[in-house]
């Protein structure tokens, strides 16, 4: 055989190896041996340039706003200008969105009320909204090049937001093959840990002898509840059936106050689930034989949802809060921890005294900190007069309170919140400021029509104040679009009419005006009603269809005068998952029953006149029980996630590629 070139065979039999799925598993752990060893607790030293901190530039010795980063203004302190007098002393106060004042912001943050109880210095609010860890410290450097004299760190909210290093999402695939998803979540909760650690480290070698104080976050453990779709990550084996079983069984057990039944039950479900589900957290809180039992499993259910593999809203954890209280007393940081500020009040949990949602301040919680740094920075820089406290208002301007609160409520909403919470905002925004019930009314135009709210004069109205325009921004499609707020539109109309504003016949007109006619059900405005919900949310490659995370997918069909209507899902169920029952239901009524199966099928039901109202209807798809192919989910995890994609670990009950409502249009005769 004469000799030739194998060059061209070779590459193109590899290519055909490496193209499958073992293959690019196979390509991702070569380029990792090919690579250095990196860890996300290997943080860089940020080089401050000296041109200036955050979004300001150092101009003829002031702080003026960068115009070429107009776009991150909204993020920052709103001021074009902060002043650095010659002379003065400087605290710069970092931090992120809670630090702003998120919702009162810009009229009063952290800064700004620390500012208030100390004479003779230059605090500089520096704090950013969604800061992340290496944002925090650069800015941290960026003031100490400036001559900071003391640093406030108001942070630890973000911080979970690691991206796993090739090395580290090699080391968690491992952890997902032994134990699933909560053994794997529960290794990146020690490396979120890790990191802080580190950073916290690196902040002490930034800041010197330069004092710091660091505020330790807390979280508002007495009335979050984290939405369904983070209820508990696949199981496998079979487990999930029974934890959702056992579930229904412990929430009929605490009803009926039989206490010692609940616990042998939410043990099960725990050991099920390897204590990845906040709803087990939160149902061992219920049947706690102590307040100090009770708060430990609130604190296990705030930790239990932060993973690499869910969105969830920001919070520290409770390793991480240990982290910082230690680090303080060997960095000689001085502390402040709100978990101290705020023990003893709101029953056994911190929660709607100083908190607006999650980790968003009152202005009561806002206050209490304030003074605290205050006190921490008058030992810290050795002051000669005590810090003023009367030169901190003890309550925020009524409307800026009824703002904030109004904002709250829109915010609670949108990832879940009960209707309880909701009202006590929408109660406690009119109470403080009668004139609010024009920014409901607005909200209600706005929200409801069909138009992007930027066209919209209602919505033009709003932005007027600076407030609701550092909120709810024209350009940020999250926090402006148009979701399924049926449930909040409601709280607000009972809110108005209870006092005495006639809004309910002109809203829900309205909504019958731009809504009814043929509808998309699975369009954001009628289908999703918080963040997660909306079609291109969550985690995972981005598909054409929705994955329904519940066992139920409601929407919400309008219409002006009941007709008859023809309703066409296309859907299927995931793979692997047998064939099965799958229903539709409308106002509670079902309508039609197929079998669905893991291929893609089509089918129309009729709704008959009489199951219908004029205005708002509710339409449900009815998913197989225990029917969410988790075995498969939890087995395709672990080489997805070494190959770099982003893995889902909550179970999808079904896919639906389309679902429409049609009115029948008679026959001409």
């Amino acid at each position: 055989m004469p000799p030739t070139d194998p060059t061209h065979s070779i590459t193109e039999r590899l290519s055909r190896t490496l193209s499958g799925p073992e293959g690019t598993l196979a390509l991702a752990r070569m380029q990792l041996l090919g690579r250095p060893v990196e860890r996300s607790t290997e943080l860089t030293t940020p080089t401050p340039s000296g041109a200036g901190v955050g979004v300001w530039r150092l101009t003829d010795g002031q702080l003026c706003r960068d115009t070429g980063r107009r776009d991150e203004w909204r993020y920052w302190a709103d001021l074009p200008e902060i002043p650095l007098r010659p002379g003065h002393r400087r605290i710069a106060v970092l931090g992120e969105s809670a630090t702003r004042g998120y919702f009162f912001d810009p009229a009063y943050s952290l800064a700004g009320l620390v500012g208030s109880a100390l004479d003779g210095v230059d605090v500089l609010d520096l704090a950013r909204t969604n800061c992340s860890l290496a944002e925090l410290l650069t800015t941290a450097a960026e003031a100490l090049a400036l001559g900071a004299d003391a640093l406030v760190v108001h942070a630890g909210n973000n911080w979970n937001n690691v991206d796993p290093t090739p090395v580290e999402r090699h080391e968690l695939a491992l952890l997902l093959e032994e134990g699933g998803f909560p053994a794997a979540a529960a290794s990146f909760r020690e490396l979120v840990t890790e990191v802080a650690a580190s950073a916290l480290d690196l902040l002490r070698e930034l800041a010197g002898g330069v004092p710091v104080v660091l505020v330790v976050p807390e979280f508002n453990l007495g009335d979050w509840t984290d939405e369904p779709i983070l209820d508990c990550p696949a199981l496998p084996t079979g487990r999930m059936r029974r934890w959702q079983s056992a579930r229904d069984e412990a929430e009929r057990a605490l009803r009926s106050g039989d206490l010692a039944a609940a616990r042998t039950l939410v043990a099960e479900m725990t050991a099920l689930d390897g204590g990845s589900s906040p709803v087990s957290h939160r149902l061992a809180a219920r049947c706690a034989a102590s307040p100090d039992e009770a708060l430990t499993a609130l604190r296990a259910a705030k930790d239990a949802v932060v993973s690499p593999f869910a969105i969830h809203s920001p919070r520290t954890l409770a390793s991480v809060q240990e982290v910082m209280r230690r680090k303080a007393g060997e960095a000689g940081f001085h502390l402040v921890d709100q978990a101290a500020l705020f023990q003893g009040s709101d029953a056994c949990a911190p929660g709607r005294r100083y908190f607006l949602d999650y980790c968003h301040l009152t202005f009561d919680g806002l206050r209490t900190t304030a003074l605290a740094v205050a006190e921490a920075l008058g030992t810290a820089l050795q002051l000669p007069e005590r810090p003023d406290t009367g030169g901190v208002p003890v309550r925020a301007a009524a409307d800026r309170l009824a703002l904030a609160h109004f904002l709250a409520a829109v915010h609670n909403a949108h990832y879940g919140q009960p209707e309880d919470v909701l009202r006590h905002h929408l109660t406690r925004a009119l109470d403080a400021d009668a004139s609010v019930a024009d920014r409901f009314e607005d909200y209600l135009d706005y929200q409801t029509r069909i138009a992007p709210n930027w066209m919209c004069s209602s919505y033009e109205r709003s932005t007027q104040d600076p407030a609701f325009r550092r909120y709810m921004v024209v350009g940020d499609g999250r926090l402006n679009g148009k979701l399924a707020d049926h449930g909040l539109r409601e709280v607000m109309l009972d809110a108005l009419e209870s006092r005495g504003v006639p809004a309910r016949r002109r809203y829900e007109d309205l909504l019958v005006a731009e809504h009814s006619g043929s509808t998309d059900l699975l369009a954001d405005a009628s289908l999703a009603t918080t963040f997660n919900e909306r079609r291109d949310a969550g985690v995972g490659p981005r598909v054409a269809y929705l994955r329904a995370s519940s066992p139920r997918t409601r929407s919400t069909l309008v219409v002006d005068e009941p007709a008859p209507l023809v309703l066409e899902v296309t859907w299927r169920l995931p793979a692997e998952v047998p064939v099965a029952p799958v229903s539709v239901a409308v106002n509670g009524h079902t309508v039609g029953t197929a079998e669905v199966g893991p291929a893609w099928t089509s089918r129309e039901f009729t709704v008959t006149p009489d199951l219908l109202r004029r205005g708002r209807n509710t339409v449900e798809i009815r998913w197989p029980e225990g029917g969410d192919g988790t075995d498969a989910l939890v087995a395709g995890a672990p080489a997805r996630l070494e190959c770099g994609e982003n893995v889902p670990s909550h179970p999808v009950h079904g896919h639906i590629h389309g679902w429409s409502a049609t009115r029948v249009v008679p026959a001409a005769v």
